[in-house]
């Protein structure tokens, strides 16, 4: 489990709390015309930044840690390797190429190739079929912690076959990179 740096988290990810400040920025001004409503609108954007800021939380406390290299640093592209096998039958391995603010991330500036590892929660969009995920999503640990040591760490915990496999498929990939989901 990953303990979130909420400091480090809101520098790679500003917007999570931008949103909500104008909300209660709003709502603080509307008071002065109808004070219900104003604090109605300020309540609730203080309620819902409490709950997105707690969901990053449970992100990292639940999710599964993947590798990740990164693939184009000036584009912030990485690429994460995953099973998007969702009922433990036969696996579905997957390469996601995605955009993320490693720039702003501990440890930056990195270079092509440079290690990371992700905490990633799946999703499944399709109605019909649940075998499968259909989607997830990959945040670097390094945009949740300041700690090199708890970086580190996650980094060794992958097993070395799995940075073979990322850098082996990621190889035979199209160059430019471009960000989606390649099965493998």
């Amino acid at each position: 489990m990953i303990k979130v740096n909420y400091k480090v988290l809101l520098r790679c990810y500003p917007g999570e709390v931008i949103f909500y400040v104008v909300g209660v920025i709003v709502g603080l001004a509307l008071m002065t015309v109808h004070t219900a409503l104003g604090g109605a609108i300020a309540g609730v954007s203080v309620i819902a930044c409490i709950m997105n800021l707690n969901s990053w939380k449970g992100h990292f406390a639940q999710g599964a840690l993947l590798p990740a290299i990164v693939v184009n640093p000036d584009k912030g592209l990485i690429a994460v390797v995953a099973n998007m096998d969702a009922q433990g039958g036969r696996p579905y391995p997957v390469v996601k190429i995605v955009k993320r603010p490693i720039k702003s991330a501990t440890g930056a500036p990195f270079k092509k190739g440079s290690r990371l590892a992700t905490v990633a929660t799946f999703h499944n969009s399709n109605i019909v079929s649940n075998k499968r995920w259909t989607d997830f999503n990959p945040i670097a640990v390094n945009c949740a912690t300041a700690s090199r040591k708890t970086i580190k760490r996650a980094i060794n915990a992958i097993d070395e076959e799995e940075w073979e496999l990322l850098l082996k498929v990621v190889k035979k990939l199209d160059q430019p990179y471009k960000a989606g989901i390649y099965p493998l």
